[in-house]
């Protein structure tokens, strides 16, 4: 993978294929091999109807953050990540901006993709917790990906 591989999937975060997630306008800080970090600015459209950061907002930003990390760790050649299920903990309400950093060493990233290669599918799992700017955490996520074989 190269750089502008990296920078592809950076785009895609707030200009890519889903209309409805490049209406969220996260920020991709960092798109590097096996490191991400996601920015969701809480502006009016994140806020719910007591001004906190609205729960789908919050899921939004751990699932994109969690696929970004998917791909750039493996690629999109070999697998592509949908999502099978999901568990969330809302810990505190967000009141800033949140924040999402995710990343995994060469190690872990061997490791959670060894029974998919095996298979050639299957699940991936991975906890996202999600901050404020501040660094409290508000909320944590465990996916259950599903890496499907891509498509040539």
């Amino acid at each position: 993978m190269d750089e502008n591989f990296f920078k592809e999937l950076a785009k895609n975060v707030n200009d890519g294929p889903t209309p409805y997630i490049n209406l969220a306008q996260m920020k991709a800080e960092i798109v590097e091999e096996r490191h991400v970090r996601l920015l969701l600015p809480l502006t009016e459209l994140h806020r719910n109807h007591v001004g906190i950061a609205y729960a789908g907002s919050e899921f939004v930003l751990a699932e994109i953050a969690g696929g970004t990390l998917f791909m750039a760790t493996y690629g999109t050649d070999e697998f592509v990540p949908i999502l099978k299920s999901v568990e969330s903990k809302y810990l505190k309400p967000g009141t800033k901006d949140l924040v999402v950093e995710l990343s995994l060493t060469e190690d872990e990233a061997a490791e959670k993709i060894a029974p998919v290669r095996e298979r050639g599918r299957g699940d991936y799992f991975l906890d996202v917790p999600v901050f404020d700017v501040d660094g409290e955490q508000v909320a944590l996520m465990s996916f259950n990906y599903y890496a499907l074989p891509a498509q040539r």
